[in-house]
């Protein structure tokens, strides 16, 4: 058994969380973000990670990243995708428009009397008008399309590169909710675990904690304890 301090705890705790290589299980009251984000790291590289906490909010945050993993960047480009259609679509109509507005002027210029020569400014104009205008929108449209293609295969290539680490997290994270609180924290990483006094919320409190290296059959021992205990607690 060891007196440490708080952020001498934490330099061990990542180290162990570091480490593992195929088992990672944590038995602690609270956690903190980076905690939070390694062990979604570290199950989504294959790691059998499980976490038992009565830290809601980060367990389910866990749980519904560990099902949503990057669907977030999925829907943000499915939905820039979207608003580029809108503008294509826009720009397809602005020629016609154009043309509408260039015809209703010639027409008020008839109306008015001009006629013959008079009108060959007029419709010259208009011309190049509607000439520029469709041009202009030929070019937005195209440009908007090759941006559409890139982000939909942006979109396609994050939905493949990251199909296999949902399928990982859905796999290897399991988190266990519990209704009461602890005062220690277990950690078993592989061949290795530890005990400790700290909550493992926050690193930036000064202080000083217990912190005893444990075999993993005692530590397991205590962590079996601890999901038994929620389990007869559920009705």
């Amino acid at each position: 058994m060891e007196l440490i301090e708080t952020q001498e705890v934490f330099d061990r705790v990542n180290q162990l969380i570091n480490s593992a290589t195929e088992r990672l299980i944590v038995l602690t009251d609270r956690i903190r973000d980076s905690i939070a984000q390694d062990l979604l790291r570290k199950a989504g590289s294959g790691v059998d990670v499980k976490l038992i906490t009565s830290d809601l909010n980060w367990a389910r945050w866990l749980e519904n990243r560990a099902k949503g993993y990057m669907k977030d960047e999925e829907e943000k480009i499915s939905q820039e995708v979207q608003e580029l259609s809108n503008k294509i679509e826009f720009f397809n109509r602005v020629p016609w428009i154009a043309l509408v507005v260039v015809g209703a002027v010639w027409i008020v210029l008839l109306v008015r009397g001009l006629r013959g020569l008079e009108m060959i400014p007029a419709l010259l104009v208009g011309l190049g008008v509607i000439y520029y205008i469709m041009y202009y929108s030929y070019k937005r449209r195209r440009s908007y399309r090759e941006e559409i293609a890139v982000k939909a295969e942006s979109r396609e290539r994050i939905a493949e590169e990251y199909k296999g680490v949902r399928e990982s997290l859905s796999k290897h994270l399991h988190v266990i909710e519990i209704d009461f609180e602890l005062s220690f924290s277990v950690i078993i990483s592989d061949a290795s675990a530890i005990i400790t006094s700290t909550p493992l919320e926050t690193e930036k409190e000064r202080g000083y904690h217990v912190f005893t290296e444990l075999e993993v059959e005692e530590a397991m021992k205590i962590v079996d304890s601890i999901t038994s205990i929620q389990s007869l607690k559920r009705p």
